[in-house]
Order: C-alpha cells, then structure tokens, then sequence
C-alpha cells in the first residue's frame, strides 16, 4: 500500500483531534482575570489558530473574537469598547476614548493629507448639493425596494391561490 504525501492519514487525523479535544485552545486565566488572547486584531488571533482547531472548538474560537473586537485597538490597551468607543473613518479600527484621536492612534499623516487636499480643492456648492441629493435619493430607493420585499414575503405567505366563485 503506498502512502499518499498530500493525503494525511486517518490515525494521524484522529490523533491530531484527540489532542485538540484534551488542551484548551487557549491559556487558562487567572481567578479573577480574564483570558489573555494576546492580540487585539481579530485576524492576527484567527491566523495563529490552524483550521482544524477552529472546525473542532468553534465556541472557544467566536467567544475569543467577540472578546476582541470588544477591546481597543490600539496595541497593549485592553479597554472595553462595547458601550463606549470610537471608530476611526481611515483605518475603521474601534479604540476606546484615551486613543480614539487619529494622532494617538497612527492615523495622523492621513488625516492631514485629507484635510491638506480638502482645504487646497474644495469641492463645488453645486456638487455637494447634487451628492446630498443622490444620497437622499438612494436612501429612498432602498426604503421602497424594502417594503416591496416585504410585501412579496406577506404575499408569498398567505393563504394560497383565491377561488373563483360564479
């Protein structure tokens, strides 16, 4: 029987679950304490753990990412923002209110570099007004096409085809 590289073994695989089963996806906290995923990015803590692991405990995986994107982003601040925070409009980062500020956070330079660009080409009162207008209009397409969904869902779910009557 000749064994297959790309394939990996089923003891190999049943091992591997096994092990996953026994040790915990993370470290224990302390008493007191909560887990310390070490990381705030969501991404950098989903690359460190392989698939399998995710596929065999996935409650451990989504309680970790919903613990971090309720933490500041900015590196070594731990601070919950579920109630209180702020997102940055340049990198779309939540970071709590002590590093909400662009120029805190590293997002100092592209703030500059937009406001330099809006001060030195400002757009035209025409072309504001025509955007608010696109914009109003648009949201308004959406309301209509949602209650047009609505009402084919209602349709669809009532009482069937009508009888004729003579």
């Amino acid at each position: 029987m000749t064994d297959d590289p790309n394939k990996p073994s089923t003891s190999a695989a049943a091992s591997a679950k096994a092990n996953a089963d026994d040790s915990p996806l993370f470290p224990p906290a302390k008493p007191g304490k909560r887990v310390n995923y070490g990381t705030n990015d969501t991404l950098e803590l989903l690359e460190r753990i392989p698939s399998e692991l995710v596929d065999l405990k996935l409650d451990d995986v989504l309680t970790a990412v919903k613990e971090v994107d309720n933490l500041c982003d900015y590196a070594r601040c731990k601070t919950k923002t579920s109630l209180m925070g702020q997102d940055c409009q340049h990198c779309k980062k939540r970071f709590c209110f002590k590093h909400g500020l662009p120029e805190v956070h590293g997002c100092g330079e592209e703030v500059k570099r937009d406001e330099r660009k809006n001060f030195l080409h400002p757009k035209p009162l025409k072309t504001v007004r025509h955007e608010k207008e696109m914009e109003n209009a648009k949201k308004r397409l959406d309301a209509k096409l949602k209650d047009m969904q609505m009402g084919r869902t209602q349709k669809a779910s009532g009482t069937g085809k009508k009888k004729k009557g003579k």
